[in-house]
């Protein structure tokens, strides 16, 4: 199943997987927001000064995929929904969704993607309100343990630093059961666990 990264997702990855949007094999997809959120925000230029090494490897979905008209009434719906304050049930407070988290939603809805992200808030508003079309979440570690099982990536300590830098960053926090999987693939602890 293709999967829809999002920023934090690419920042994460895209060392240690530069072909992950280049190589068929990978099933990862983007979108153009995001793309151009990676490379004109100014906390990110800062925070992952490397990331200009990357601009080639990550390749978007299409300018036909904006087009769709199933894309315009999800995120017409999305925009709908958090501008009457739907509420998130697990914090009592109001989904507060960026303009790229709702165009990055939409497309994953209008064309059946499961996500890449660790944006809890988002995850949340999908499985709430569009419980039927969401495809679900893996988070980054959960993508490089199933790369790995597939023989896709061989894990090196080049790589196993990068992953380091993922708790250097203060990158959002990967599942458990994600963390267990990867020291049994890879005979090595999660950094930070």
């Amino acid at each position: 199943m293709d999967t829809l990264c999002d920023t934090s997702s690419i920042l994460m990855l895209i060392r240690i997987v530069p072909g992950m949007f280049t190589g068929d094999q990978f099933q990862c997809r983007t979108i153009h927001q995001v793309r151009d959120e990676i490379f004109r925000t100014t906390k990110f230029s800062q925070k992952y000064p490397w990331r200009n090494q990357y601009k080639d490897k990550i390749r978007c979905l299409p300018n036909s995929f904006a087009t769709d008209e199933r894309l315009k009434r999800y995120f017409d719906a999305i925009h709908y929904l958090i501008r009457n304050v739907a509420i998130n049930e697990k914090t009592g407070h109001p989904f507060d969704l960026s303009f790229v988290d709702k165009i990055f939603l939409s497309y994953a809805l209008a064309n059946g993607y499961r996500m890449t992200t660790g944006d809890q808030n988002l995850v949340d508003f999908a499985l709430k309100e569009f419980k039927e079309e969401f495809k679900g979440n893996i988070s980054p570690l959960g993508m490089l343990n199933r790369w790995i099982e597939k023989r896709l990536i061989t894990w090196s300590d080049e790589v196993h630093s990068y992953l380091a830098d993922w708790k250097i960053n203060n990158e959002d926090p990967q599942p458990d059961r994600q963390i267990r999987k990867f020291k049994k693939l890879t005979h090595r602890n999660y950094p930070g666990s």
